[in-house]
């Protein structure tokens, strides 16, 4: 009789190991992993390696965001892709982000479109949008602004932000469609309104050339800072710009100046890396420190920025120190 009390029990455990766990659980787990719990993550992980896509999904997320795992993109893939080849839509999409965007050899532009378009085709409104952007653009492929635009309607009717931002833009430029200024700000500001942090920053430069909207200093400083505390790395420059001469109602201060610099800066940003590098040249908003000011320099140079590589040529020669050349962001002398 025991005999047979045990076997139960252990039938008993094997099924509820086996068990699938809902989405809810699976979030659950991914939360409580990402804080650090090992518990939570083994399981997690386990429901993962038995197949489940949703468990599968977010260890996915957990290695693309480094949270509770040390970050790691490739690991990333992996786990997105068992679960895209699934079917799950937000895999998919996840899966391209990473191929459009990651740095180094995980990145393939050619795969980002296979799958942005595999989720779009199942009307998966975000790749949708992504997927127009990357044709209107061409980014990775021959640029098709019939089809890109397309896709981008195609997410905008579903009340995309992404997608309303992105035709917003189309209309305010007129390409592969009308020029239309007031229906392109008003997508934006749809989009804006929903939180799309591009679409925030560009709702901030409309409001204050008013253009398409009423002119109102007060609104696109409020615009912006929305996009910059979304870490949107132009409006955390043009931020850290109006800190430094105190524009717009903002009180002048160099030292907020530096904070959105180094914010700008750390998203490779080479005017802000410029800018930065400037500042502790001179001392301004941060101690002075000529090796930290030439490291900037640097990184901007390498990111394009002339006046950081001319700069950079003429101190690695010996015929010039590290010093202020010209004013922070916003000045004519910035690229």
């Amino acid at each position: 009789m025991r005999l047979n009390l045990l076997w139960c029990a252990a039938l008993c455990c094997l099924a509820a190991c086996a068990t699938t766990l809902t989405e809810h659980d699976v979030d659950s787990l991914a939360t409580q992993a990402a804080k650090g719990n090992a518990q939570a993550g083994e399981t997690l992980e386990k429901h993962a390696q038995a197949g489940e896509p949703a468990a599968q999904r977010f260890m996915g997320a957990l290695y693309s965001s480094g949270r509770g795992v040390p970050r790691n993109d490739e690991r990333a893939v992996e786990w997105f892709r068992k679960a895209a080849e699934q079917g799950d839509l937000l895999s998919m999409h996840d899966l391209a982000v990473i191929y459009e965007r990651a740095p180094g050899k995980v990145k393939d532009l050619k795969q980002a479109l296979k799958w942005y378009r595999m989720a779009a085709e199942k009307g998966y409104a975000r790749s949708q949008a992504n997927l127009g952007e990357m044709l209107i653009e061409g980014n990775g492929t021959a640029q098709d602004l019939p089809q890109g635009r397309q896709w981008i309607e195609k997410a905008a009717a579903q009340k995309e932000p992404r997608g309303e931002y992105l035709l917003g833009m189309l209309y305010l430029e007129g390409r592969g469609i009308g020029k239309n200024v007031a229906e392109g700000a008003r997508l934006i500001r749809t989009a804006a309104e929903a939180g799309d942090r591009d679409a925030q920053y560009r709702l901030a430069l409309l409001t204050g050339n008013g253009m398409g909207v009423k002119p109102d200093d007060k609104q696109a400083v409020a615009w912006l800072r929305k996009s910059a505390n979304q870490n949107q790395r132009d409006a955390e420059y043009l931020l850290a710009a109006i800190y430094a001469r105190g524009l717009y109602g903002v009180k002048q201060s160099d030292e907020a100046s530096v904070v959105w610099l180094r914010r700008s800066a750390l998203q490779d940003h080479p005017r802000a890396q410029y800018a930065l590098g400037l500042a502790y040249a001179e001392g301004r908003g941060v101690a002075k420190d000529e090796v930290e000011a030439y490291t900037w320099f640097r990184k901007a140079a390498q990111n394009g920025n002339r006046r950081a590589a001319a700069l950079v040529k003429k101190v690695e020669s010996g015929r010039e120190k590290v010093e202020p050349l010209v004013p922070l962001p916003g000045g004519s002398g910035t690229r």
